[in-house]
């Protein structure tokens, strides 16, 4: 890592950009463009400071990061919820991967994603062809070994025998991601490879909070099906997982395809939440073929690897039906408290962001709640919109009181139930909402597993068609009144 302390001034910024410029040319990234972002930091931050004598000092932060670049900027202004929307416009067209934005109890912090030379390097398929779903079993001798990064290629090469061009995870096409993910231990999994060293089965699972992994990527090569490889590397995973403590485990099988969300449940996951509208439009072979002109949903499930330890959750009136339905469901140790008005609690929330140029999506964490949630979430989930996002998620802390109080008029958001996780690592428990661009959510060709996915899908569903409706309805009366007030003004 490389790190440049300057003043918030002119030549603070000319230093703090060319500081950037130098590293990310030797780091093999785009020069100018992390110039750029960093002087539109920098100009962000200078607008934010309180201070002016003395100068209020900023620290640059510039290190690799697998096949990507990271520019991060702290400084000590106003506090911030997300990067500035002039950095999410460079992250909507692609030069950035992707932005965060918000605080850690220390300063603000800003960072940027800017992809490497590698980032982009695409599997190329000019010597492999799709294995037909009837293909002839094979009993050829199988090795299973944990995954490791020289397997990445090998790994790319079984998705694409697989399924072509049509996976739902893209990135496993990005081999040098997926060597990067393994090397760093954000992603670990299991493989059975043949004779020749080639990956034939994969069960993989991601790091996505201290102690909470998301497990999938399971995938066989037609040939060698129906002789256990998947139970067998998901027993292996599974082992692992433990090994490692973890505490729970989340999937997110698609919502056309019953039969990874039957696994799930074989396996004691319960369904969770229902996330609508989660990734890009995709073209599927041997889920439900052909191309998807809307954005795909998934299910989550969740199984605490672990005891759930007590606790009391407060959810606001709009979801706790909905959170009641799930948890009702389980033997999770789960009170649901009452709200309470007399409680003193903080001004400001805290509030983080992130944008995913990839997905065209947005992510709101909030790690305090305070008297101002609505107005410190409206701001946020609208420079994501006007970023681009289709959707917008927002975690929040289900352990908090004043959520029950403050969370109350979530509802004029138009954000509705996403998932209720218990224990989500050092977050606690965790309520996820989602904002959707387009409530008309297109469920046509969702198949389900049983009875338990599909209630549950049902009444995520209707909410958010439901808040996305009363939405545009009141964004309208708001144009038509300020239309006769200004009629009335010229009169």
């Amino acid at each position: 890592m490389f790190t440049v302390i300057a003043p918030t001034d002119r030549l603070g910024t000319s230093v703090l950009a060319d500081a950037a410029r130098s590293i990310t040319r030797q780091l093999g990234g785009a020069a100018e463009i992390a110039s750029l972002v960093v002087r539109l930091l920098v100009d962000d931050a200078h607008d934010r400071s309180t201070v002016a004598d003395p100068v209020p000092i900023l620290e640059l932060r510039v290190e690799a990061n697998g096949t990507e670049i990271i520019i991060e900027l702290r400084d000590h202004g106003e506090p911030v919820s997300g990067p500035p929307p002039v950095v999410l416009s460079i992250v909507d067209l692609g030069f950035a991967t992707s932005a965060t934005g918000g605080t850690d109890g220390m300063s603000n912090v800003s960072k940027v994603w800017l992809p490497r030379a590698s980032h982009d390097a695409i599997f190329h398929d000019s010597d492999l062809e799709v294995v037909p779903e009837d293909a002839p079993l094979t009993d050829a001798t199988v090795t299973l070994h944990q995954l490791e990064p020289a397997d990445a290629p090998s790994l790319t090469r079984c998705i694409y025998r697989c399924y072509g061009w049509t996976y739902p995870g893209t990135d496993f096409y990005y081999p040098e991601r997926v060597a990067a993910a393994i090397a760093r231990g954000d992603r670990i999994g299991e493989v059975a490879v043949d004779e020749h060293g080639e990956v034939v089965a994969h069960w993989g699972a991601v790091f996505v909070a201290e102690g909470i992994l998301e497990s999938g990527g399971t995938v066989t090569d037609p040939r060698f099906r129906h002789r256990g490889l998947a139970d067998q590397l998901g027993d292996r995973l599974l082992a692992r997982l433990v090994d490692l403590g973890a505490t729970g485990r989340l999937r997110e099988p698609v919502l056309t395809h019953p039969a990874t969300q039957g696994i799930a449940l074989r396996e004691g996951a319960t369904a969770v939440g229902i996330l609508l509208n989660a990734t890009e439009p995709i073209q599927q072979v041997g889920i439900t073929d052909g191309l998807l002109t809307h954005r795909p949903s998934l299910s989550q499930m969740y199984s605490p690897l672990t005891p759930l330890e007590p606790a009391t959750i407060w959810i606001p009136a709009t979801y706790e039906p909905i959170v009641r339905h799930i948890v009702d469901g389980t033997d999770w140790p789960r009170d649901f408290g009452h709200t309470d008005i007399t409680a003193e609690h903080p001004e400001t929330s805290s509030v983080s962001s992130s944008y995913d140029s990839n997905r065209h999506s947005g992510e709101v964490t909030v790690s305090l709640i305070g008297t101002d949630l609505v107005e410190a979430l409206d701001d946020t989930i609208e420079q994501l919109r006007h970023a681009g996002a289709e959707v917008v998620t927002v975690r929040l802390p289900a352990n908090d009181p004043a959520l029950a109080s403050f969370g109350a008029e979530l509802e004029v958001l138009a954000l509705s139930f996403a998932s209720f996780v218990p224990r989500f690592g050092s977050f606690g428990d965790s309520l996820m909402l989602q904002w959707l661009r387009d409530p008309d959510v297109d469920d046509s060709d969702w198949v389900f597993a049983d009875d338990r996915i599909r209630s549950l899908s049902r009444l995520v569903v209707d909410q958010a068609r439901e808040l996305g409706d009363s939405s545009v309805r009141r964004r309208r009366r708001s144009a038509r009144r300020q239309t006769l007030f200004a009629e009335l003004l010229n009169d």
